[in-house]
């Protein structure tokens, strides 16, 4: 039956010291290891994980009975031993890495929350599971799925090789490479691989989108839809962005040094904050957010 506890017993109470306990350990590897494109990838899931389950945590709750709660951590206990075995399996890539973690504390929650025996916020501490095992089996597969990817390079070759044309870059196209050259003299090779074409950043755009529309499916209607579709040519025209500064950043300091650096790490700056735009004018048309104002200790 739905209850309603209050106190600091609360869903609401549980569901921000969780919280809080999230954005401590997540900050702490985010100091401790180095800045990646799949970390800001992680970042993002968790954020909207949490604005789940602050959601989520308003809702009169269905409580787990005894039996329950029992599968629960154990369930959670199984998934938190796995995040260390992912890699031995071979579904996750050494070091120790963010996919991981986030496996580790999707367990924790599970056990915190099957404890707790709130069943609603059970799933928001599943979405980054999710989220990580579901790359894990995309990359997978679109590495033994060269037809699938394939016809994503010409279109990104032709649109960013037509904004280095307006840029004055003079670039000439040869298969999936674009050449240049930079303003020292130097001919600079940008191969347009599956890596290139935007695919991970339209999967994480696809998780982020399941993940609102799962937890808001009122906000699901034709003109919600219509905005989503806008967002997956506003993360594609993100990845061309991010091949042109590219591209740019070789053009004037050469073909070494600084656009090594900028492929490394405008990708993420670039998606992070097309990410943030995006949702945060998602939640502001289409999502109510008064529900902050229930979250209380009473």
């Amino acid at each position: 039956m739905p209850q309603t506890t209050r106190g600091v017993n609360s869903p609401a109470v549980i569901a921000l010291i969780w919280i809080i306990l999230i954005i401590i350990l997540l900050s702490v590897y985010f100091i401790t290891t180095p800045s990646s494109y799949s970390k800001m990838d992680a970042l993002l899931i968790w954020i909207l994980s949490c604005i789940s389950l602050l959601y989520l945590s308003t809702k009169d709750q269905i409580c787990f009975n005894k039996k329950d709660k029992i599968f629960a951590i154990l369930a959670g206990t199984g998934v938190c031993i796995f995040s260390f075995l992912n890699i031995p399996l071979g579904l996750g890539n050494p070091p120790y890495s963010i996919g991981e973690f986030s496996i580790l504390l999707s367990g924790a929650g599970i056990i915190l929350f099957g404890i707790a025996g709130y069943k609603k916020l059970i799933l928001p501490v599943l979405f980054p599971l999710i989220a990580v095992l579901g790359f894990e089996g995309y990359e997978i597969f679109l590495r033994n799925q060269d037809w699938l990817i394939g016809p994503l390079i010409p279109p990104t070759v032709m649109l960013s090789s037509g904004i280095m044309n307006i840029a004055g870059l003079n670039p000439t196209v040869s298969g999936n490479t674009i050449s240049y050259l930079s303003v020292s003299g130097e001919t600079i090779n940008l191969a347009i691989v599956y890596d290139c074409t935007g695919i991970w950043s339209l999967g994480t755009f696809t998780v982020a989108s399941l993940i609102v529309l799962s937890t808001f499916p009122e906000s699901i209607n034709l003109r919600s839809v219509c905005f989503v579709s806008i967002g997956y040519i506003g993360t594609y025209a993100a990845n061309i962005g991010r091949i042109f500064l590219i591209s740019l950043s070789g053009y004037i300091y050469g073909p070494v040094g600084v656009i090594e650096q900028v492929h490394v790490h405008i990708g993420w700056v670039l998606f992070t904050i097309w990410m943030i735009i995006f949702w945060y004018i998602y939640f502001k048309h289409f999502i109510d957010l008064k529900f902050l104002n229930k979250i209380s200790i009473e």
